[in-house]
């Protein structure tokens, strides 16, 4: 990936030049009587007005070594002055959004951010404190994980409002993506897929683009003479992925665009495609997996729900302080339809909390999350959304053919999601464009 040393791009920040020459100042300044710690604190890149520190990096490294390990395995690893390199960029332009998000006063409350390592410690089947014990015996400070919990939660706010808002889905776009996916009942192919990106940038000449086209071709023959997909991606690929080794994830033929579609569908599992050209740039695709899944099926379940609104006066903690209260009520045998008429805030209080049955994508992801997760008969929560704290118990669980109608609200979403991971690329780079980045990883430092 090409970094701009010393570069500025976009409109001009006069006082960003003023503070990287302070700040160049108080790293002279800290290096003069740090002695040994010299190189461990020194300032690596500049950003706009933050900078990134060489500790930031080399911590960051290790845990992207760990990662990429498992994907390529021993001995395959790309050198590490060019995972450095990659990963600084990468660094950069979180740091961007961060910057950008702070800009537009985006806000996560710590209440938040531990609804979200409580989201993800259920995804691992653990608690909380269970969580917290694997996190520390891997080395990882809890600390720092809700720090970056917090800033993943703070970009993806971002992203949402500059690039998921702005998509906007067709009905023959629907139309197009239900053909693909074949008749309802049929079974159908999903795609496990792992990834390396040329990027083109707007405004490439037709010669820059050509040599972009053969740059993508050289990756690709490096793969096929024998090194690991992994490995080149680590080192080479522009996308937001290249340090998973490039690995997507798995995809439905609808979720693909067409031309990805068409070559992804001619290699079998182990094997390459072809060069394929998007507007984000040239790609290659490895399928590292396929299966044949059944079409149109979901899982529901029958749920109610006692909710107290935050929007009234009462504040979070105090719900999930009355919430805690009523859980335990119910835990100790209290009814739960008494219970919701007498303190729920929601429209279904009058019917006991009852939700009926409930598809995913039908409530607040944060809720819906803990619903799923529940067994028949538990009582989970409390779980705070954008309407308030919620508790919630799940009564059965069924499967069921998926009718028209969800279909299509399926698609949409499907659609979406594929067209947010098309744009969103180009965003970054437009974003990186934009910002006043000075980089200072030197050739010596990037050779250890």
């Amino acid at each position: 990936m090409q970094l701009f040393h010393g570069t500025y791009r976009g409109r001009p920040r006069l006082f960003s030049y003023f503070t990287v020459a302070v700040l160049a100042l108080v790293a002279l300044a800290l290096a003069a009587t740090a002695g040994a710690a010299q190189l461990i604190d020194r300032i690596v890149a500049v950003v706009n007005d933050d900078v990134i520190t060489a500790s930031e990096l080399e911590q960051n490294l290790e845990r992207s070594i760990q990662k990429l390990r498992q994907q390529t395995g021993p001995g395959q690893l790309p050198p590490r002055q060019v995972l450095r390199r990659q990963l600084l960029e990468r660094m950069v332009i979180d740091r961007i959004q961060i910057q950008r998000a702070k800009e537009r006063d985006i806000q996560v409350s710590a209440q938040e951010v531990d609804d979200a390592v409580a989201r993800v410690a259920r995804q691992n089947n653990l608690g909380v404190p269970r969580f917290r014990q694997a996190l520390k015996r891997q080395g990882v400070d809890y600390a720092d994980y809700r720090q970056r919990l917090k800033e993943q939660i703070m970009r993806s706010r971002l992203s949402d409002g500059a690039v998921r808002s702005k998509i906007h889905i067709t009905e023959e776009e629907v139309d197009s993506y239900l053909a693909r996916q074949g008749k309802s009942g049929e079974d159908q192919f999903e795609y496990k897929l792992q990834h390396i990106l040329v990027a083109v940038p707007e405004g490439t000449s037709p010669e820059e683009t050509a040599e972009l086209r053969r740059k993508a071709e050289d990756l690709r023959a490096r793969v096929t003479e024998g090194e690991a997909f992994a490995t080149v991606a680590a080192a080479e690929s522009d996308g937001q992925n290249a340090l998973e080794g490039g690995d997507l994830g798995w995809f439905k033929p609808g979720e693909l665009p067409e031309p990805v579609l068409a070559e992804v569908e001619a290699v079998e599992p182990g094997h390459l495609s072809r060069v394929v050209r998007t507007p984000s740039g040239f790609h290659v695709f490895r399928v590292t997996e396929r299966r044949r899944t059944e079409s149109a099926r979901e899982t529901q379940v029958k749920a109610r729900h006692i909710l107290l609104r935050t929007d009234s006066g009462r504040s979070p903690q105090q719900a999930r302080a009355r919430a805690a209260q009523i859980k335990r009520r119910l835990e100790q045998g209290a009814s739960f339809a008494q219970l919701a008429r007498q303190f729920s805030e929601g429209p279904s209080s009058g019917e006991g909390g009852n939700l009926g049955w409930v598809s995913r994508g039908e409530m607040a992801p944060e809720f819906e999350e803990a619903l799923f997760s529940l067994s028949e008969g538990e009582i989970g929560g409390p779980v705070r959304t954008q309407f308030g704290v919620h508790i919630a118990q799940v009564l059965e669980t069924r499967e069921r053919a998926i009718d028209s109608e969800k279909e299509r609200k399926q698609a949409r979403q499907a659609l979406r999601n594929r067209k947010t991971r098309e744009r969103m690329e180009q965003w970054q780079r437009r974003l990186r464009a934009q910002a006043f980045v000075d980089i200072r990883l030197d050739d010596q430092e990037a050779s250890n």
